[in-house]
């Protein structure tokens, strides 16, 4: 399946406000999206019942590193290990929101997956030790929740396809587990990444263009819209307030870039951090006299974010600015073009 295939399949699910799994050929089920309030509702049982487990004497995670480093199982250096690395990755992301190429990003791409591999070797050495905690039993009884209250045997979705308690708790191992992959499967296409690059499709800005309220867009109240519809549409009415601006002042978006959701959304955060950082592009008859270079940018990141090059003398004006230091003055410009 395409991307732009996948992307109407998302959003044809999102307007049903249920996506759809299949236990056999005989047996699916329809996971409902849940509203706001229902998402927080369930969420909120999760320290409620890490909270019930304590109580029964099972340790939390915290408590159970300490007992098994009293033991010798385990060390504070290991500990600060985990730590350092947890932070590593943690500033590796915030310096990826700040740059602006996609070739700088895939450095730091391939540094955060570097990190995350021995970060997760560590933690599993770790959990094999600590075993079973309070957080591990919040985690299952919050899915447990999220599976019975979410889960119907029909698309109204007026029928739970568990009944109570005791009919989920009968479920095989194998069933259990088929029910848990298609969920999980379900939810994380629905991640912020995903729903930022449908609301950035042709065919959501159409529908965005021509209503964006939200009881005309989805045919409801927004306290009774999903959690995915409301992001969605937020994220549309943002794009689309960008792109009307941008015409306003003259300077529409790329058409290689407003063609492409994938291109849209990491240009649209491009030009956010360039103002967050102080980073504006200047052009020949700007303020200060210079001519502006996406110095660090290789071709592939110039065409990918709909930039045309100039060329002067077979150079162009990134090669230029960086044989001047990274900057070219106008006076540069004009006496690279008088000599060609």
């Amino acid at each position: 399946m395409d991307k732009n295939s996948f992307y109407g399949k998302i959003y044809s699910e999102i307007c049903n406000g249920f996506s759809i799994g299949r236990i056999s050929t005989q047996k699916i089920f329809y996971f409902k999206h849940p509203s706001l309030a229902e998402h927080f509702s369930i969420y909120n049982n999760y320290e409620l019942n890490k909270k019930h487990a304590e109580k029964r004497g099972v340790l939390s995670e915290e408590g159970k590193i300490k007992e098994s480093i009293e033991n010798d199982w385990w060390s504070y250096e290991n500990e600060s290990k985990i730590s350092l690395l947890k932070k590593t990755v943690k500033n590796l992301y915030v310096t990826r929101e700040k740059l602006l190429y996609p070739s700088q990003k895939e450095d730091i791409d391939k540094q955060i997956r570097q990190n995350k591999n021995i970060l997760m070797s560590f933690e599993k050495e770790r959990r094999e030790l600590i075993g079973y905690t309070s957080e591990d039993y919040a985690e299952n009884k919050f899915l447990d929740d999220l599976l019975i209250s979410l889960v119907y045997k029909d698309s109204n979705l007026k029928e739970h396809l568990f009944n109570n308690d005791e009919e989920f708790y009968s479920l095989s191992d194998k069933e259990f587990s088929k029910i848990k992959h298609i969920f999980n499967q379900c939810t994380n296409s629905f991640s912020q990444d995903i729903l930022k690059k449908i609301a950035a499709s042709g065919f959501f800005q159409n529908l965005v263009y021509l209503n964006s309220e939200p009881y005309s867009f989805w045919g409801k109240a927004v306290y009774q819209c999903s959690k995915y519809q409301i992001d969605l549409l937020v994220y549309g009415k943002m794009y689309r307030n960008t792109i009307d601006s941008y015409h306003k002042n003259d300077k529409p978006i790329p058409a290689e870039v407003m063609e492409d959701p994938e291109k849209f959304v990491d240009w649209i955060e491009n030009q956010q951090n360039q103002k967050d950082t102080g980073k504006k592009r200047k052009n020949s008859d700007s303020k200060n006299n210079m001519v502006s270079s996406y110095v660090g940018a290789t071709n592939k990141d110039l065409k990918s974010m709909g930039v045309k090059v100039e060329k002067i003398k077979g150079k162009s004006l990134l090669q230029l600015a960086e044989e001047k230091g990274g900057t070219l003055e106008k006076s540069d410009y004009l006496n690279a073009r008088e000599n060609v």
